[in-house]
């Protein structure tokens, strides 16, 4: 690895502050993430990919988000105080 130096606007260094942070790494690693994902150095996508096709169909079976809602929130707050006698 070498080490450079860039001059940053004041607009991309906050922002890349905030990334920084927010990722919970340093801003230098934000930068080398951003350049290899602009110099096509990295396969995040291949390795996305292949996350996607070791899962898949795992929960096959399994509700789908509405029916999952419903089923763990029950029939509402009106209906829950009615089963209490309320």
């Amino acid at each position: 690895m070498q080490r450079t130096q860039i001059y940053l606007t004041d607009e991309q260094r906050a922002r890349l502050t905030a990334r920084a942070k927010r990722a919970g790494t340093s801003q230098a690693q934000v930068i080398r993430r951003i350049l290899d994902g602009a110099l096509g150095l990295d396969d995040s996508g291949a390795e996305r990919v292949a996350a996607v096709d070791a899962t898949a169909g795992t929960f096959a079976d399994a509700d789908d988000w509405p029916e999952w809602l419903a089923r763990v929130r029950g029939g509402g707050a009106h209906d829950r105080l009615r089963s209490l006698g309320v």
